[in-house]
């Protein structure tokens, strides 16, 4: 369930576009998100406009930030598995990471993660997690 929490927060996002200092790191390049030991994860992406989508083929999502803090916001109309309605999730962000480093983070939920940047986009996703070991 963990890893469904992680990845929902992560991934399958609403609100409108803002381009925020501090996720200039992010915008167009790839954030890849390692949320377990076997290397399972995916891609995330953050486009100047707001715009969110990722390699589990979430879209139609949108983010913003203020300074260490990012928002992930679900589409209009969402729904969580359980049929509640997704609301935006809130977790660490760290404005300093350069292309091509790492950092780990527990503030997105109940495990550790760590988020890279990629330089560019189109790199061959990680794993996604396994359906039902979430």
């Amino acid at each position: 369930m963990k890893r469904l929490l992680i990845a929902t927060a992560l991934a399958g996002l609403i609100a409108g576009p803002a381009l925020a200092e501090g996720m200039d790191n992010a915008v167009g390049n790839t954030v890849r998100v390692i949320i377990d030991e076997a290397g399972n994860g995916f891609d995330a992406y953050f486009d100047a406009d707001g715009a969110y989508s990722d390699s589990l083929g979430r879209s139609g999502a949108s983010w913003t930030a203020s300074g260490s803090e990012l928002c992930l916001n679900p589409p209009e109309g969402a729904m969580n598995e359980d049929g509640s309605p997704a609301t935006a999730s809130c977790g660490p962000w760290n404005p300093d990471l350069a292309v091509g480093d790492s950092w780990q983070t527990d503030g997105w939920g109940d495990g550790m993660i760590t988020i890279s940047i990629l330089e560019g986009r189109g790199h061959t996703a990680p794993t996604p997690p396994a359906p039902g070991t979430e």
